[in-house]
This record gives C-alpha cells, structure tokens and sequence, in this order.
C-alpha cells in the first residue's frame, strides 16, 4: 500500500514521511484511534515506503521488487498478526479454513490477504471474523501467537532493512502473549520495527504504553471521505455524501455500511416518525394497537435495527435541545422532524427512554411477544414524551 492510496490524513503522512528522511523511526509505534479511519492503511504505506528500495520525495516508488512484494504482502522480512479463533463448527468465506485447536494468525494467512484486499486496507473487527467463520465468538491473539512472533522476529533480514510486525487490534492480546509482546519492545531484535494498531488505549498495558510513541489517528476528513465515497458511488448526492459522512463521523466502513443499509435506516425513520406521532396523539390508543400489530411481524433483527435506530434519533435530539449541534449526526431529511422533537426530549426524561429500549432490545433477543412488548413501549413513551423537564 501507498501513502497516495489512503483517504485524506495528509498530516500524518508528513509527519511519518520526514521520520524516514530524518532518520527519526522510533523502533516501536503505536497507531491508535477509533474505527476504520485509516490505522493500518497507514502503518502499512509506512512500512512499505521504509523500505522501499527507490523513495519518492512523497511515497513509496510502487515499482521495486520490495514494493511489489508488500503490494502482494508476500515480502518475506514483512510479518501481521491479527486476532483469530477456532472455527471447527463454520466455514470461512474465502478458503474454507477449518481450525480446531490452537489458532495463530498463519492459520488464515490467505484469509487475511483476500480481506485487507478487498477492504482496501480499512478492515472492520466484526467483518473479520465473519470472514473467517468464526461466528460470534471473540478473537484473540494468543500466546502461541507470541511464541511465533518472536521466533520469526530473531532472524536476519532476509531481503529488506527493516524486519517489519504490524499487530492490528493489539488491545486482543491475552495477558500472557501482551507481556511477551512488552519484552520485544524492550529488547527488539536488530533491525526491527513494530507497528501496533489499536481502538482503545485502556485496554493496553500502560508498561507497553509507556515504551511505544503514540501516533493519534483521528476521523478522516469529511470533505476527504466525501470525495472518496463519491468515487465509489458516483450516483450519490451532495445532500447524501454530507448526510453519509456525518454519521459515520470518519469512518470509511461507517460510510460504506450506511450506504449499504440506506433504504432500511429511511424506512426506520419513517417507522420512528409514525410512532412518536401516535404516542403524544391524544385518543389514538387505536392507532398505537395498528403499529403495534405491524411491528411484531417484523423479524427480530429488523425490530431491534428499529430500536436501534429509535435510540440514536433519542440521542441526537438530546443533542439539538440542549444546542450541541456540532456534535449532531443526522440527515437531511431526519433534520426537519428532530428539531420539533427536540424539545420533547431532556434530562429528566432521556435516562428513563434509553433504559425502556434497551430493555426492548433485550427482551426481544428473548423472544418476549411483539405486541404486548411494543403496545407496553408505546404506553410507556406516551407518558415519557409528555414529562416536561422538571419531571411533571
């Protein structure tokens, strides 16, 4: 991958620039920021430019025979780990990898190479282990992961300068694999680079914190992500690329799940508008019993993508009641409705909406009848809606 491949981040890719032309490469990097914003799109254009046998003054030459190999990320002295698990009882989308015992990140090698293709170098933690079968387990980075790494990492060179270990979701290490991971730090071999890629900071060991240098990755650049998508999507509208950015605030697999969902999140939006009309409706118990009735029949997931999304237009009418409007992600269309919802929604009534939904959501993951449980919800919202914000 190269720095001309990756979304917007312009700064960063300065400042890791003149780290290489200044001699300044720190042994051991920390990328850190939230969701798909370009993590490891730009530890890999990092790492592919250090080693690059013929830099340009802004990027990687792309032509060299280091280039090409990490291109096809089959580079010899260029090792990932990621996390995996076993996946006996599934089937992996892309190589049929069946693994029972044991699983360390060679195990889905192929696996990796086809996603982070396919993605184009902004993977998704969720996606990932849809891809390898690993159904709704959690991944992990073990210690026979660890054993490996450091195994691999003794040796010599064998082509490029560096020996390059970019660890994407560094924060899924165990204990015992996260402390082997703190003594390479400490004592790399020659020669040696790694590349830490991660969502959350608290979820490190603060004695690996304190010996990486932290590079912040922040949301891509809506006017960046704008351009982007539109490339990828050339029937879409300014109105839909700003709406489409707004909400993923950043991040490129946001934008393209949104996307992919759009008719879904609009028929959410309506449903919500309907719902919240009938509840502050006086005399349209009747009305409340109809919706009731056409809800239930939805599948389970659908009714709990509705609540879903009923919570986030709770949330961003929170928002506009109380004047946070830079940190409001809604559509157009959503616009209109929420700022005469709004001021139905405060403080004294918002903590009671949130727990009443998140308590649909589960017990509609408990198979609870759908009638009683929307007719109760409506009831509920109905009384909620007409608190006023001293809690009358």
């Amino acid at each position: 991958m190269q720095f001309k491949d990756i979304i917007g981040q312009d700064t960063l890719k300065k400042r890791l620039l003149n780290s290489v032309k200044d001699n300044r490469i720190s042994h051991a990097q920390l990328f850190l920021g939230k969701g798909s914003v370009g993590k490891l799109a730009l530890a890999f254009a990092y790492a592919q430019y250090i080693n690059c046998t013929d830099k340009q003054i802004d990027d990687s030459c792309g032509q060299c025979s280091s280039c090409r190999k990490y291109a096809g990320m089959s580079h010899p002295d260029l090792f990932f780990s990621y996390p995996v698990n076993t996946n006996h009882t599934s089937t992996s989308k892309v190589t049929k990898t069946r693994v029972s015992k044991d699983p360390v990140s060679g195990d889905f090698l192929i696996d990796w190479k086809n996603y982070i293709e396919e993605v184009k170098g902004y993977p998704d933690l969720f996606q990932w282990y849809q891809q390898i079968g690993i159904e709704n387990k959690q991944g992990f980075i073990s210690k026979e992961e660890a054993r490996k790494i450091v195994h691999q990492l003794q040796y010599k060179s064998v082509e490029a300068e560096y020996k390059v270990l970019i660890v994407w979701m560094v924060e899924k290490m165990n204990e015992v694999a996260s402390n082997a991971l703190l003594k390479l730090i400490e004592e790399p071999p020659d020669n040696t680079l790694i590349f830490l890629i991660a969502n959350e900071k608290e979820k490190l060991l603060s004695t690996i914190l304190s010996r990486v240098q932290l590079i912040v990755v922040p949301p891509i650049e809506s006017e960046k992500l704008q351009s982007y998508l539109l490339k990828q999507n050339p029937n879409l509208s300014e109105n839909d690329l700003r709406d489409i950015a707004s909400l993923a605030n950043g991040d490129v697999f946001k934008a393209s799940e949104i996307i992919s969902n759009s008719s879904e999140m609009r028929e959410n939006f309506d449903l919500f508008v309907e719902w919240m009309r009938l509840c502050y409706k006086k005399g349209s118990l009747e009305g409340i019993k109809t919706w009731s009735e056409k809800t239930s029949k939805f599948g389970r997931e659908k009714q709990k993508s509705f609540l879903n999304f009923s919570l986030r237009m709770v949330r961003e009418s929170l928002l506009l009641n109380y004047g946070n409007d830079k940190l409001v992600k809604i559509m157009i269309h959503e616009e209109q409705f929420l700022s005469k919802f709004a001021p139905f929604i405060h403080l004294k009534n918002v903590p009671i909406i949130q727990e009443i939904l998140n308590q649909a959501i589960y017990e509609i993951e408990r198979n609870v009848s759908g009638i009683s449980l929307f007719a109760d919800l409506s009831l509920k919202m109905s009384r909620l809606l007409k608190m006023d914000s001293s809690g009358r």
